[in-house]
């Protein structure tokens, strides 16, 4: 038999450091940014709308 300890998992001195390929990550879906930022722009209209609706239907009472 031996009397080897078990060993220990080893310390790495560095940091891993992941790398990125440009041809490996995706485009962005502009398509479906556009729809987002056509979206927030519609509920932001829609506020403003409603914020000068109940303006002006303080100022008739």
């Amino acid at each position: 038999m031996s009397t080897n300890k078990p060993s220990k998992p080893t310390r790495r001195r560095r940091e891993r450091r992941a790398r990125i390929r440009a041809d490996v990550r995706k485009q962005p879906d502009l398509a479906r940014i556009a729809l987002t930022i056509q979206a927030l722009a519609l509920a932001q209209a829609e506020k403003e709308a409603q914020a000068e609706a109940d303006a002006h239907k303080e100022k008739s009472s």
